[in-house]
């Protein structure tokens, strides 16, 4: 009858990937934002460690809690000068 009475079609499988993938993204941020201001590679992988262990503190850790390394990896050999 309403459209707020109707529940929203969502394609789970394509959730979880834009999830992840936003994840990811948010990661890849931070580690960019912390590599300009000077920070080393091994205290931004620990930071952001914590971090993600904070946001899911009360859940199972996420999936990709075991890229940060990875990703931080990746973030800095991009910009190695």
């Amino acid at each position: 009858m309403f459209i707020w009475d109707e529940k929203p079609k969502t394609n789970l499988r394509h959730a979880k990937e834009q999830r992840r993938a936003m994840y990811k993204k948010e990661i890849e941020d931070r580690a960019g934002l912390l590599l300009r201001l000077g920070y080393k590679a091994r205290d931004v992988k620990a930071r952001l460690k914590k971090s993600v262990d904070w946001d899911f503190d009360l859940h199972d850790a996420p999936d990709h809690a075991s890229e940060v390394d990875r990703i931080v990896d990746d973030v800095y050999k991009r910009n190695q000068k």
